[in-house]
């Protein structure tokens, strides 16, 4: 039973291979068979026809020099499918599957699509066409060419290879290496390729594709889009270039030379039109100035920047309008008969004025009347000054109910910081309108933006460094608004809040404002001691990015360290008053200036009571949280722009396909080739097979 299951198996492997050997056999036809040289070889005349592995090979005359090789020439027609190639004569080998087609200029035509090109081959087997010395296809508006190049008529695919320039009403490309199926319009790249679109975008890919019906790019290497105002890079990019939106994803950055911002991070949700920038994986934020001073580096969880334009300002005037720095000054500074103040540390001396006496007028002598008169006058602008105070407090207790209820809302927008890919522009809308109150007065242009972070913020300038737990960054009043409980460092100063506001003034720390008994520390040489100021509110003014003067509006408490000459302590002073301003000297306490209800002490070190809180209420040191260099906000490499160099990228200019125009015209002109785009000869279903 087996030796006939043997024997069985091995007849039909024999029969199988006779039947491929039969169907390998090239077969022909022609009106006329002329055998040469004994049956050397055999010479067709008219209607000539040869058909192998489903292609059709039509000439005037031809030479079959064996049952696998055979040329032609004469109108020579190389059907498959849907491809014509029309040329003057070729070579056909069998065992190879090759045609090769000859004449001045080939022309292939499939559908709507026509090729030119000087040198052109056809794999039967693999149904691809091979050209050489230059090649240009048009189909539609797309027009493409390339040194060398590949068709693949299943597919109708084109492989386009050196020096390839392709264009149409949506883009122009340059590469080296590039796919295009003409039935689709889908571009593939394989090398770097530059590509200029109708937005009036250069993108530049190393490898990725381009749907022209969806257009939509997706670079999936050294990925690069610049437009008028920004510039992106990642390892790979989705382009939306429709909706102008982008999923950017590893090694992102983002230029933005109107905002004048560079953004970071691995994944990224871009929304051109509107200029909004969803940042998570390590995200992190630069805001530089041209010749300003130093930058400042910004990196938490995710992070979200968008125009000011989107913003409304809803806060009412009284709110919005802040005091300037000299009314403040004047506020505090020209306090009424029961003001105090200690230089410190060089004395601690106590200066306190009379109050003012009510007496008859009518006794009073003119000398007196006149002195009198100072003195109401002087009364009417204590007054003032305390109308001024209460005004001022009345704005900062509305500023304060403001920022509370923003950072309430700030803390439920973070269910807002999972970036589903769904995610659309409408879920920025955060609830910061109300933040645009800044001291310097003006229109937001498309220059301003808004910066939100979520979530383990770092901020690192030379001058100031800072953690907290969310964000907001407002160019429009220069501002910088943190919450849930942040600490800013400055030179040798911490400062705890619950929250705080920044603002800046070309690049430089300008003010502060601290909400909800914040604490300004310093620590001294002596382990565990620290100067330390706490209050209601601050308004901390900085000179030369150190703080100079802070103000301190109810329940202002201070503990401080006098030194001797040698550095080493020599007293504690306690102060508790309504309100203080502490003046600093190069960033350390210099002169304290309390106002009504005092109560001090002056403590030498041997005499502090051991009941006495060194520490004021609240108060901790977290020295070791402090960022203190900009690797650790920003560690990653900032690609330098590549604008000027974009601008002196020549755009396609198709020489290829202008000297294959000029030389169809010529060869036209002269009669020596024609422009060819006629049937098959024969009928494919009425092939006759010729058995010699």
């Amino acid at each position: 039973m087996l030796r006939k299951t043997l024997a069985f198996t091995a007849c039909f492997l024999f029969a199988l291979s006779l039947f491929s050997q039969e169907k390998a056999k090239v077969e022909y036809r022609s009106d006329l068979t002329k055998i040469h040289e004994q049956g050397a070889y055999i010479e067709l005349i008219g209607n000539v026809a040869f058909h192998h592995n489903g292609t059709i090979i039509t000439c005037d005359t031809a030479y079959r020099y064996s049952e696998q090789n055979m040329e032609g020439v004469g109108n020579v027609i190389i059907n498959n499918d849907s491809t014509f190639i029309y040329g003057d004569r070729f070579t056909y080998n069998g065992e190879t599957n090759i045609a090769r087609i000859y004449a001045p200029l080939i022309k292939t035509i499939d559908k709507d699509a026509v090729m030119y090109t000087r040198n052109m081959e056809f794999n039967t087997l693999e149904n691809k066409g091979s050209y050489y010395g230059g090649g240009t296809v048009a189909q539609r508006d797309n027009l493409m060419e390339s040194d060398e190049g590949e068709y693949y008529t299943d597919t109708r695919e084109v492989v386009l290879i050196g020096n390839v320039s392709m264009k149409n009403d949506n883009y122009e490309i340059k590469t080296d290496s590039i796919g295009f199926n003409l039935e689709t319009e889908l571009v593939t790249f394989y090398k770097k390729t530059d590509i200029w679109n109708h937005e009036g975008e250069f993108l530049i890919a190393d490898h990725g594709t381009y749907s022209r019906p969806d257009e939509v790019y997706d670079f999936t290497k050294n990925a690069y889009i610049l437009t008028e105002e920004q510039e992106l890079w990642a390892d790979s990019i989705n382009y939306r270039s429709r909706e102008n939106e982008a999923i950017l994803k590893q090694n992102i950055q983002i230029l933005d030379t109107v905002q004048m911002l560079l953004s970071f991070g691995d994944y990224g949700h871009y929304w051109g039109d509107v200029r909004h920038v969803i940042m998570t994986g390590n995200p992190s934020v630069i805001s530089y100035a041209d010749g300003e001073s130093d930058s400042t580096f910004m990196r938490a969880d995710t992070l979200w920047v968008f125009p000011a334009l989107d913003l409304k300002d809803s806060v009412s005037q009284e709110i919005s309008d802040s005091l300037s720095y000299d009314q403040v000054a004047d506020s505090v500074l020209l306090q009424g008969s029961d003001s105090m103040a200690v230089s410190l540390p060089d004395s601690l001396s106590l200066e306190k004025t009379d109050s003012i006496k009510i007496v008859d007028t009518e006794e009073l002598t003119a000398r007196q009347l006149k002195r009198l008169a100072k003195e109401e006058r002087k009364r009417q602008k204590a007054e003032e000054r305390a109308a001024i105070r209460e005004a001022k407090a009345e704005k900062r207790e509305a500023k304060r109910k403001m920022y509370e209820e923003l950072a309430a809302l700030s803390e439920e927008a973070d269910s807002v910081i999972q970036i589903p890919d769904s995610m659309q522009a409408d879920s920025l809308q955060l609830p910061l309108d109300s933040l645009i109150i800044g001291r310097e007065k003006r229109e937001a242009d498309s220059s301003d933006y808004v910066i939100r972070g979520a979530h383990k913020v770092k901020i690192f300038r030379n001058d100031m460094q800072s953690i907290c737990d969310s964000l907001v960054v407002m160019s429009v009043d220069s501002t910088i608004h943190m919450y849930n409980n942040p600490i800013v460092w400055n030179e040798e100063n911490q400062i705890t809040s619950r929250y705080i506001v920044i603002y800046t003034y070309n690049e430089q720390l300008d003010v502060a404002e601290l909400y909800d008994f914040p604490i300004i520390a310093q620590k001294l040489e002596e382990e565990g001691r620290y100067n330390q100021i706490r209050g209601k509110f601050m308004e901390a003014y900085f000179k030369n990015n150190e703080l100079d003067i802070v103000y301190i509006d109810g329940n202002a408490e201070t503990r401080y360290y006098k030194e001797d000459s040698d550095g080493m302590l020599e007293a504690l002073f306690t102060a508790t008053s309504a309100s203080m301003e502490i003046t600093f000297d190069s960033s350390k306490l210099d002169r304290i200036k309390w106002i009504s209800d005092v109560v001090s002490a002056i403590y030498p070190m041997d005499k502090i009571p051991d009941d006495l809180e060194l520490n004021l209420e609240g108060f901790e040191w977290h020295g070791d949280l402090r960022p203190n260099s900009r690797e650790e906000v920003f560690s990653r490499i900032i690609r330098p722009s590549f604008r000027i160099e974009a601008a002196k990228i020549e755009r396609p200019v198709f020489e290829i396909t202008r000297g294959i125009d000029e030389e169809k015209e010529r060869l036209i002109l002269e009669g020596i080739w024609r422009d060819r785009n006629e049937p098959l000869p024969i009928d494919r279903s009425v092939f006759i097979l010729i058995d010699l």
